[in-house]
């Protein structure tokens, strides 16, 4: 079968049915375009390829589960919202920096708070990486990066009940391996969640 005289739609219907060569003909036929239109919007090179690969991993690992009625459609749509996720991504990071440069600020007086947090820094990290792998990452996407139950569903193709489940018990491991630092823990955990 020489896939690239296919319509779209056939080639959607053969990737559904997890044909790898139907997902290179849509790779082929559509990274190009993808990634120009990319970088015109971003106008960095790296991050444009990075963005458009995201976007064909995607499209391969939601096959079974996704509805296209339009391919064209579909991928500029779904460049168009991976770029506004993008920059609201960086917003968060750059809203969670400047608090710590704020929080960093209000305690330099004192060394003795300049050193609780950076114990209760450590103290996260190694909290974080006791949780199972999983649960650990959706605790990042949740409570560092700022995503919505919905969006993490989304991105790990997984349930909304799972990733609350998985949110529930890194916070109870998180309880108890931060015990020293809970009121401190509490605060991080709920000003960066709204």
């Amino acid at each position: 079968m020489k896939y690239a005289g296919l319509s779209d739609n056939v080639l959607v219907d053969l990737l559904k049915a997890s044909d790898g060569l139907a997902f290179k003909e849509i790779y082929t036929r559509y990274w190009m375009g993808i990634y120009k239109a990319a970088y015109v919007k971003i106008y960095h090179k790296e991050l444009a390829e990075e963005l458009t690969q995201n976007l064909f991993v995607d499209l391969w690992r939601r096959r079974e589960t996704i509805v296209i009625n339009s391919l064209d459609s579909y991928l500029f749509g779904s460049l168009k919202y991976s770029i506004i996720n993008h920059y609201k991504s960086q917003l968060v990071k750059e809203k969670y920096q400047d608090h710590l440069n704020v929080q960093k600020q209000t305690i330099a007086s004192s060394t003795d708070d300049l050193v609780l947090v950076n114990d209760l820094s450590k103290a996260l990290h190694q909290g974080i990486a006791l949780l199972p792998k999983k649960t650990g990452e959706i605790f990042k996407l949740s409570r560092i990066d700022n995503r919505s139950t919905k969006e993490i569903s989304q991105q790990l193709n997984i349930s909304e009940k799972a990733v609350e489940y998985h949110i529930t018990q890194s916070i109870k491991s998180m309880r108890f391996h931060l015990k020293e630092y809970l009121f401190v823990f509490l605060s991080f955990v709920f000003l960066h969640r709204f």
